[in-house]
């Protein structure tokens, strides 16, 4: 019976086919200091779930990179299945690790849309962009999926845009087309908020340089001079600066906050479970706090008295922002010859 490393040595290659470089590059760290020190040695029909457990138990690094080696595990056994060298994959029966302090919150790190027409203006003078990030706030893509679409992706008589692609790194410093991350073409819609920004251009993709090359979060982080502008879009009290893919959490929140169904959503975002989804649909801690807090406010506002013992009204009631406000907020894209 082959042990781990063995089936490893065999079938990792295999394995990277189709991956991105940067998700090889993970996986290879996984392997080196985390899988092989603590699992390698076992024949596969030693791994059961509790050793498995015990290994992720001892494994240093933040949740992310025990992520990817779980990932990688998963990969080889669901191999080893299908070779018929072991029954079932034991991963698949591996019990929660998460705490309920590291639970992902990323309903905390959506922004409003104040924040947002502060970030657009902010990069006014940079229209390609402030094109992108437009882009990324109003369709919940990631970035490598916005920069894919080419201009018959959109369709606007339906109103929807078609992702089939994404643009990822080769591993030698340069960005090439590759399947989505799921593998799956999908739909998003084009929302009222979107339209100002799929301004016609003389190139193949429609978000672009300004002579037609794809953005990567650095070049992109460049252009807009994101690390001087982030803290006066937004700062989180987690401390972690404002981040590119935030504004992909900030179209999913605002999605779900529509009364889409997590199913709906976990369509459009491309999710491969609906698990992802469903942290959408948690309040944050922040935003559990101002509903209770305004619906005290309303009572005390229909309880408290006056001078003369008639009761007043002593809050006023809270304003209410939509999606919809956002169109609204003075987020015209800046004119431009992309």
């Amino acid at each position: 019976m082959p042990t781990l490393a063995d089936w490893h040595d065999e079938y990792a290659s295999l394995i990277a086919e189709g991956l991105t470089s940067n998700t090889v590059a993970s996986y290879g760290r996984a392997w080196r200091h985390r899988l092989a020190p603590t699992l390698g040695a076992l024949d596969l029909t030693e791994l059961t779930p509790l050793k498995i457990a015990k290994a992720r138990e001892s494994w240093d690094g933040a949740p992310s990179t025990k992520t990817d080696a779980l990932a990688l595990l998963r990969r080889l056994l669901e191999l080893a299945v299908l070779d018929q060298q072991i029954p079932a994959n034991p991963c698949r029966s591996l019990p929660r690790a998460r705490s309920k302090a590291d639970d992902p919150d990323p309903v905390a790190r959506a922004l409003t849309p104040i924040q947002v027409a502060r970030m657009l203006d902010l990069t006014k003078d940079t229209p390609n962009g402030q094109r992108i990030l437009a882009g990324l706030v109003y369709t919940g893509l990631r970035l490598g999926e916005l920069v894919g679409l080419r201009w018959p992706d959109v369709d606007t008589d339906a109103g929807l845009l078609t992702v089939r692609r994404t643009f990822s790194p080769d591993g030698n410093g340069k960005l090439v087309e590759r399947p989505t991350k799921s593998g799956r073409v999908r739909s998003v819609p084009i929302l009222a908020e979107l339209q100002p920004w799929l301004t016609p251009n003389d190139f193949d993709h429609v978000f672009t340089g300004i002579k037609g090359g794809a953005f990567d979060s650095g070049n992109l982080a460049r252009a807009v001079r994101w690390h001087a502008i982030r803290e006066q879009i937004a700062t989180f009290p987690d401390g972690e600066p404002l981040r590119f893919h935030d504004l992909r959490h900030t179209a999913l929140t605002w999605f779900v906050q529509l009364g889409a169904a997590p199913d709906v959503v976990q369509r459009v975002a491309g999710h491969a479970s609906v698990t992802t989804t469903e942290l959408y649909t948690r309040s944050s801690s922040r935003a559990a706090a101002l509903a209770l807090r305004d619906l005290a406010s309303a009572r005390n506002r229909e309880v408290a008295p006056a001078a003369g013992g008639e009761a007043v009204e002593t809050t006023k009631p809270p304003i209410s922002r939509g999606f919809s406000s956002v169109a609204g907020a003075g987020l015209e894209p800046a004119t431009s010859r992309l």
